[in-house]
Formats: structure tokens, C-alpha cells, sequence
């Protein structure tokens, strides 16, 4: 009897605790259906982020723990409408959603955003707009649970606004640059409307004249940059190395005249980078087109509207911002890192080991686009009046560092290199509470012992059995 007994107490302790081990090893339930979805949803699948299935993620809803809703992006609720589009949340943040502020009229004013943004080519005026950015945050966050520079308290959505924007600002050479510089010399607009390129081989341009000694036809029959044949259809727009050729014939406006568009080729073929946040490949494409509109095909089939419409410009740059995680489909975003005011964190999440450690480039491009991403970062900050740190860590999960940034932050001071960080400060408004909160000294043991400790209920006897049950839990566990 004492052996049925203790095989029977075993398998309960099993039972009961299989669920935390499968959390343990797992990470639990992840997915956006956890808990079920409303009515008039299902829970389905992201194959843009790995393979999967709506028929793999419907069990989520019910609280399966491995994979696929062990992953927090690949399972999400979504309308069971026919038509409806298909767009993927954002990783949660878990800080909550500012319903009181609006992000430009509360935040980012028009003379605050002129402050900071201010283009030098007429590409760059046309494209990199205060209503384009405003429209861009608007479609993105009435699509997604996790809002754009909308989450958490005035300073954080100060903070977040002033980080991308200083990124922002590198990536487009000052807000100047709408498409990657070699791969788009000369752009000519046709009298069809369509911008077409004359793209050029790294080696053969100069990036001080920006012309191109040899075109890019004259050793390739056709243009194979950016097109990843591993990843298409669900994971990436549709392309092919072998079908980008040279435009037989770029239909000219009257008033272009006699321009050579020998090895020019349509703008709208390619998936070079692009963006306020640069995006680039066939896969960037594809995910950035369902995150801002649900349809994959928006921006496969014409990627130049992130050259041409600014609500796509800044909407591309939005959700790398908000989606790009430090491990694929895992990890940190830039927006969870500025949300905690650390801007080293955000270079991390985007730019990785290219940028950091700080002091460690893999190319000399990068010593100096590090220092002007801390160099744009005080001028944004000042103008939104907001501090963030070089490096913040104040817990190690989810806390990423820039290594050796701090220093370059520094330095710059020092030499004068970078005039607007010596100014920040005293541009930094505060949002605290005026009033300082009263601090209540703590309980001694004696005066717990005397309040709490001079009686005895039954359920000081409850919680003894419970320690002595999970005692004995742990050492049959071990037996087993």
C-alpha cells in the first residue's frame, strides 16, 4: 500500500509540475493568441518570420507552450474576414499604450521637427516631410497594439522620438539621400513617370564627385543585387538575378535633351536600400509591406515608392524601428531599448556588430557614421528637450550595450566635435512630479514579530504543509 501510495503521489507531481517545466524550457506561451482571440478572429500564422502554418498556430489559443507559440511574433489574432489584411504584430514592449498624447501634436512639433530634420537636395525636401512622418505613425499604429513614440510616459515618448529621428538622420546622409547612392547614380525621371538608375559597382564610384567610372552593365548582363533566392513568396518579394536587365529604351520628357541612358535600368526593379531607417533586400520589402499595409504586394511590386511617397519613406524606417529583433524573431527591438532611454542599445538592435563595440569598426564608413549617430542624438534630444543615456543598464535582461559609445560621447565634447552635446543639458525639460514623495522607513524584524509573529491561525499551518509538500516534490522530482 505504502508503494501504490508513493507512485501515486509521484505521477501527481508530475502532473503538476509539467506545465512550469514546459514553461521553463519553452518560455512559455508567447504568442499574441495567448489567452484565445475575440470573436470574429482566429488565431493564425507568420510565415514571413519563419514557416508556419494557421492550422500550427490555432492550438496557441488554448495555451500550448512549444513551438509555435513559444515565439512571440509568429502566432497572432486576426479577422476571419475574407479580405482582411494579414498584418503581423510588433514584440510587446509590455509598457502601456499613452492614450492622453499624440506623438505630433503633443511631441513632435512642426517647429521642433523642422529644428532637427532639415534636408540640403530638393529629393530629400520633397521626401523626408513632417505630414509624411505624422501619416506614417498614424497608419502604422492604428494597425498594430504596440504604438510608435505612443507608449509609456511623456519623457519615454520624448525619448524614442528623439533616437530614431538622430538615426535617421545618418542613414540619409542629413535627411538628403532618398535612394542608396551607387546603386542609383544620375536618376532620371521618364515621361512615364518612372525614375530610372544608372546602378555602379562600389569600386567604380566615387562618393565625393558621385559619378561612376564604369556602369554596372558593362560587366554584368543583368543587375543581381539584393534579390536572396532562399527567401521569396511568403518571406521575401518575388525576384530573380537573371530578369533585372537595362531599359532598351528610358522614354525621355521633352526637356531632359540628349542624355546617354545607356545602362540605366527601371528603380522600380530593384530592392536596394531605401528608407528614413534603411531597409533593403527582397525580404525587407516584403515585411515592411505587410507591416504598413497587409499586402505583400504593396510595396513588392513598386519598392520606389519608398523613394517617392514620404508616408512610405518614414513608414519603412517605423517598422524596422519597431520589429527588427537582436535574433530574427527573437530578442531586443530599438524600440524597447529607447523606451528604457538607452540609445547604445538601439545602435545594437540595428546596426549590430558593424557599429559596435564603438570602437571596433569592420569599416572605416562606420568610425564616423558612429560618431554622427551621437553627434544627431544631441541635436534631436535637445530640440525634444529630452536626455538619453549612452549606455543604460540598469538590469541585464533585455539590456543591451554599445560598448566604448560613452567614450566617443566624451571625446567629442572635449575636441568640439560635436558642439550640440555640450549644449544638452540645458535643454532637457523635466516631466517629474513636483512634489517629492515622503519615504516610509521599513518595518524592524521585532516589529513584525510583535505585530504578526505573537499568533498562530491555521493558515500558519497550511503554509507549513506547503513547504514540506514542495520539499518533498523537489526531492521525489530528483528520484524520478
Amino acid at each position: 500500500m505504502v508503494y501504490i501510495m508513493s507512485q501515486l503521489l509521484r505521477i501527481l507531481l508530475i502532473a503538476t509540475l509539467l506545465p512550469s517545466l514546459l514553461h521553463a524550457q519553452t518560455g512559455g506561451n508567447l504568442s499574441n493568441c495567448k489567452g484565445g482571440c475575440e470573436l470574429g478572429e482566429l488565431c493564425i500564422g507568420n510565415p514571413f518570420s519563419q514557416p508556419v502554418s494557421d492550422s500550427e498556430c490555432n492550438t496557441c489559443a488554448g495555451g500550448r507552450y512549444w513551438w509555435p507559440c513559444n515565439f512571440e511574433t509568429l502566432c497572432y489574432c486576426n479577422s476571419v474576414e475574407e479580405g482582411a489584411p494579414r498584418v503581423p504584430p510588433a514584440p510587446k514592449s509590455r509598457v502601456k499604450f499613452n492614450d492622453s498624447l499624440d506623438p505630433c501634436k503633443d511631441i513632435l512639433t512642426e517647429d521642433i521637427f523642422n529644428a532637427i530634420v532639415q534636408p540640403t537636395s530638393e529629393e530629400g525636401k520633397n521626401l523626408y516631410t513632417y505630414d509624411g512622418l505624422c501619416n506614417a505613425i498614424i497608419l502604422y499604429n492604428t494597425y498594430h497594439d504596440e504604438k510608435f513614440a505612443n507608449m509609456g510616459t511623456e519623457e519615454q515618448m520624448r525619448a524614442e522620438m528623439a533616437a530614431f529621428l538622430a538615426h535617421a538622420a545618418v542613414d540619409t546622409h542629413g535627411f538628403s539621400i532618398v535612394r542608396e547612392d551607387f546603386h542609383c547614380v544620375d536618376p532620371i525621371v521618364g515621361s512615364d513617370g518612372k525614375t530610372y538608375c544608372k546602378p555602379c559597382k562600389e569600386e567604380h564610384y566615387n562618393s565625393q564627385t558621385k559619378t561612376c567610372s564604369q556602369g554596372y552593365f558593362a560587366s554584368e548582363e543583368s543587375y543581381k543585387e539584393y534579390c536572396d533566392s532562399t527567401r521569396q513568396d511568403t518571406q521575401g518579394c518575388v525576384c530573380n538575378t537573371e530578369s533585372v536587365l537595362p531599359a532598351n529604351n528610358v522614354p525621355l520628357q521633352v526637356s531632359a535633351g540628349n542624355i546617354d541612358t545607356s545602362g540605366y535600368m527601371a528603380a522600380s526593379d530593384a530592392y536596394f536600400t531605401r528608407g528614413a531607417i534603411q531597409i533593403s533586400w527582397n525580404y525587407d520589402y516584403l515585411g515592411a509591406s505587410l507591416s504598413m499595409t497587409g499586402d505583400e504586394n504593396f510595396l513588392c511590386n513598386n519598392p520606389d515608392l519608398v523613394a517617392t511617397n514620404p508616408q512610405m519613406a518614414w513608414g519603412v524606417g517605423i517598422y524596422k524601428w519597431m520589429e527588427k529583433m537582436t535574433f530574427g524573431t527573437t530578442g531586443s527591438t530599438a524600440h524597447k531599448q529607447a523606451l528604457k532611454g538607452n540609445f547604445g542599445g538601439t545602435i545594437e538592435v540595428l546596426y549590430g556588430s558593424l557599429e559596435c563595440p564603438s570602437n571596433q569598426w569592420s569599416s572605416s564608413i562606420h568610425v564616423n557614421m558612429v560618431q554622427d549617430r551621437v553627434a544627431q542624438v544631441c541635436k534631436s534630444g535637445a530640440a525634444l528637450g529630452v536626455y538619453l543615456e549612452m549606455d543604460k543598464c540598469d538590469t541585464p535582461r533585455d539590456c543591451l550595450e554599445c560598448k566604448g559609445l560613452k567614450e566617443i560621447y566624451e571625446s567629442c565634447q572635449e575636441n568640439g566635435s560635436c558642439p550640440d552635446c555640450s549644449a544638452w543639458p540645458q535643454f532637457v525639460r523635466s516631466t517629474s512630479p513636483t512634489v517629492t514623495p515622503v519615504r516610509v522607513q521599513s518595518p524592524s524584524w521585532d516589529d513584525w514579530a510583535g505585530t504578526y509573529g505573537s499568533t498562530r491561525s491555521s493558515a500558519d499551518v497550511g503554509l507549513r504543509f506547503w513547504h514540506l509538500v514542495l520539499f518533498s516534490a523537489g526531492s521525489l522530482f530528483v528520484a524520478i
